[in-house]
């Protein structure tokens, strides 16, 4: 109950207020989005990576807070960003179709973890999400 307020309370929390003031440090052009999408990307596959080795539950609420505060920044610049592709007309469908992918990748993710867990119970699963995170982050450096 507690770790999972804990991330609501931190989520809620990147969203409404640090994603801005970050905004504001960074700047708002493109540029500087890309360069706080890549710290984001950073924090969210290193964390993962310090999480798993973690030996004491503090560790693990101390490294969760900056993956939680990165996951909610990069959602907000995404949704920020998207919402400038589309006339307002349009807007309500396009963030419709992405709540579905968001949806049907909440599905998938749980489903390809537990395959890949038949590989290696904890490795795998692990490998993969920072393998992704890689990913990203080269398509958005690149």
């Amino acid at each position: 109950g507690q770790y999972f307020g804990f991330i609501g309370l931190t989520f809620a929390l990147s969203q409404g207020l640090v994603a801005k003031v970050l905004l504001k440090k960074f700047g708002t052009s493109a540029a500087s989005r890309t360069r706080l999408l890549l710290v984001c990307c950073l924090l969210l596959g290193g964390g993962r990576l310090l999480v798993y080795y973690a030996s004491d539950l503090w560790i693990v609420y101390a490294v969760y807070g900056p993956i939680v505060m990165a996951l909610g920044v990069v959602n907000t610049i995404f949704t920020a960003d998207t919402s400038r592709i589309a006339t307002p007309q349009e807007l309500g469908g396009l963030f419709g179709v992405i709540a579905s992918v968001e949806s049907l990748a909440g599905i998938a993710g749980p489903i390809l973890g537990g395959l890949l867990a038949k590989v290696h119970p904890e490795k795998a699963p692990l490998a993969a999400v920072v393998a992704l995170y890689g990913i990203v982050f080269t398509m958005v450096y690149g």
